[in-house]
């Protein structure tokens, strides 16, 4: 059965503009947010520049300025796709890789406009480096993890420099046939076929590529406090429990500091709950920029905070615990009528951990110690090193 090439490359646009139109609607009022936009214009580029190549070809003298135009939208649009990924991942695009390209098509076909098989066999190597480029930009290692969306991607980019490579070695073959669309040559259809498919994956790859890094970041927030910055309680157990197993494996001291801002009712009280959330958001900068690179602090609930110390045996818990305090209590937070200013008791507890050690077993003593320092006059440090079974049976103190 004979393949109609015209008919194949007519599901170019139809395909394109479908993809196009979608994009550009989800994207709209948001231009250069995540690189969509220019994603969705690169589509939308191809659904114009394929119907001049079947006009044409249909023409019965052809039509040589119609294939310059397409040539050169070819190339306007992997370079607007290379521009969006640049777009999504927040770097500065290079000129030379969108601009030269495109340059380069317009000139090459104008000098070859009677010539197809020079044309197509220029236009197919530089079609091919552009489509490599987009591949490589995905692919780089500061991009993150290497997730499905840029995998897609790539592989989609990367069939479409197959596309335009086998185009340029069969010209270079002696097939001729390869630069007379009209012909249903085996290379011209598989081409095609080929480009159409990379197409849908590379698009249905930047597509998810935007939806992991929403999800992410969804799985993110769900992971941070909100007012104060810093994570949750649900991250902070988790992070401890990781930790936890760790230093059973490694027979190293794990050290928890439970802080509590002292008198924080009265703050609420005096100022207003505006003035005691500004003053949460404070604190919690102030405690985590105290801390080493290794550990980890959260809110724990209220006015609580909870910092985890890997690898910290007690008496370097009761240093970063000291310096915490310090820092705290020489913060001033600007307010009116007057500036307000707030101390924190804290609660430290070190132990090398085993197979039976629970992290909120440990969470309950570090508490307990937190509670000591309250009774004890608030605005300093209490420490608990002793066995977990040793360490039951603390009363709070307010």
């Amino acid at each position: 059965m004979p393949i109609d090439v015209s008919t194949i490359m007519l599901m170019f646009p139809v395909v394109s503009l479908s993809m196009a139109a979608a994009m550009l609607v989800v994207s709209w009022g948001r231009w250069r947010d995540d690189g969509l936009a220019q994603w969705g214009a690169g589509v939308m580029m191809i659904a114009v520049a394929f119907p001049l190549f079947i006009v044409n070809t249909l023409a019965s003298s052809g039509l040589p300025a119609l294939m310059v135009a397409g040539n050169t939208l070819l190339a306007a649009s992997y370079s607007a796709s290379l521009v969006a990924i640049c777009r999504f991942f927040g770097r500065p695009c290079s000129p030379w890789k969108t601009l030269l390209p495109v340059a380069a098509a317009a000139v090459g076909s104008v000098v070859y406009i009677d010539r197809p098989e020079p044309r197509v066999a220029l236009g197919g190597i530089l079609f091919a480096i552009q489509g490599f480029l987009v591949a490589r930009e995905v692919l780089r290692r500061d991009n993150g993890v290497l997730e499905r969306g840029r995998l897609l991607l790539a592989i989609g980019a990367g069939m479409v420099s197959l596309l335009y490579l086998q185009r340029t070695l069969g010209i270079v073959g002696g097939w001729n046939e390869v630069a007379q669309l009209k012909t249903a040559h085996f290379i011209q259809v598989g081409s095609h076929a080929m480009g159409l498919a990379g197409l849908v994956l590379s698009t249905m790859g930047f597509i998810l590529m935007g939806r992991e890094r929403a999800d992410a970041e969804h799985q993110q927030q769900a992971l941070l406090d909100p007012l104060t910055g810093v994570p949750n309680r649900r991250a902070l157990m988790a992070e401890l429990e990781r930790t936890l197993a760790q230093a059973v494996r490694e027979r190293r001291p794990v050290a928890l500091l439970m802080m509590d801002i002292d008198r924080f009712k009265r703050v609420n009280d005096t100022y207003g709950h505006v003035a005691g959330d500004a003053v949460l958001a404070a604190v919690a900068q102030c405690l985590k920029g105290g801390l080493r690179g290794q550990d980890f602090i959260g809110r724990y609930g209220g006015e609580e905070f909870l910092a985890l110390l890997p690898g910290t045996d007690a008496a370097g818990a009761g240093v970063v615990a000291e310096h915490l305090r310090a820092r705290v209590e020489r913060l001033t937070m600007p307010w009116e009528p007057e500036d307000i200013r707030v101390t924190v008791s804290i609660g430290a507890h070190t132990r090398v951990p085993d197979e039976g050690t629970g992290a909120q077993a440990m969470v309950d003593v570090a508490d307990q110690a937190m509670y000591a320092a309250k009774r004890a006059g608030r605005n300093r440090v209490e420490r608990l090193d002793a066995a977990l079974s040793e360490c039951a049976g603390a009363t709070a103190a307010s």
